[in-house]
């Protein structure tokens, strides 16, 4: 049992929608200290379900951390009412990679790909990742980071027929990678499942005309390889 269990307890039978506890009642919730990276990262109070203390805690309550005042030392839990992606993963990854007999994992639909590219690339990079629009931003991006320094898309292609270029993938490759390359950020990138030889081909084609965009593939058993 987690020890983040009585949380979801005391947020499941509030019946509120917006609470805002200290950090020291939140110890005093699950009877035990928060660890020194609550106190001074944002990334602890991520909404991830690779996160024990949010999956355990405020996600499987039904809510998700609003604002977090270090300074203060408090933090606001808002009850959920969007879709899971924008907040979280609907599927706990790091369950379905470790129960896998085979390693590789069951991609069935462009949203689950996206989901569990979100899953990998935050391991990837060491920070959480999510859907997020910011002001004057062309749109919203699949993968981004709490402090905007990484911004990504995933993209689950294969090629039209066995062997045949996909044109209209191939178009909206181009178009994400104009997004991307309009907005401020230090990392930014496109990441492929499903046929490596998309993203390999376009690159072949396209690739010298590519300033800042990495391309990343993520294979059936979890594996991230940099194509550029």
């Amino acid at each position: 049992m987690s020890k983040y269990n009585p949380l979801y307890k005391y947020l499941k039978n509030s019946g509120k929608d917006r609470i805002l506890l200290s950090f020291k009642e939140i110890e005093d919730i699950i009877g035990d200290v928060l660890p020194e990276s609550a106190y001074r990262y944002r990334e602890w109070w991520a909404n991830d379900r690779y996160h024990t203390q949010a999956r355990n805690g405020w996600l499987s309550a039904g809510y998700h951390v609003e604002h977090v005042d270090f300074v203060k030392r408090i933090v606001v839990f808002r009850k959920s009412h969007v879709s899971g992606a924008d907040y979280f993963m609907d599927i706990d990854w790091e369950d379905v990679i470790k129960s896998s007999r085979t390693r590789k994992i069951e991609i069935t639909s462009p949203r689950r790909f996206e989901e569990f590219a979100r899953y990998i690339m935050s391991r990837y990079f060491g920070k959480p990742l999510r859907r997020f629009r910011a002001p004057n931003w062309p749109k919203e991006f699949d993968l981004v980071s709490e402090a905007l320094e990484i911004v990504g898309d995933a993209k689950y292609y294969k090629m039209v027929r066995v062997s045949s270029i996909p044109p209209a993938k191939f178009s909206a490759i181009a178009e994400h990678i104009w997004f991307l390359e309009k907005i401020n950020a230090e990392i930014k990138f496109l990441v492929f499942g499903n046929d490596i030889r998309v993203p390999m081909e376009w690159l072949k084609r396209y690739g010298k005309y590519v300033k800042e965009v990495r391309f990343y593939f993520i294979d059936e058993e979890g594996n991230v390889r940099q194509l550029r």
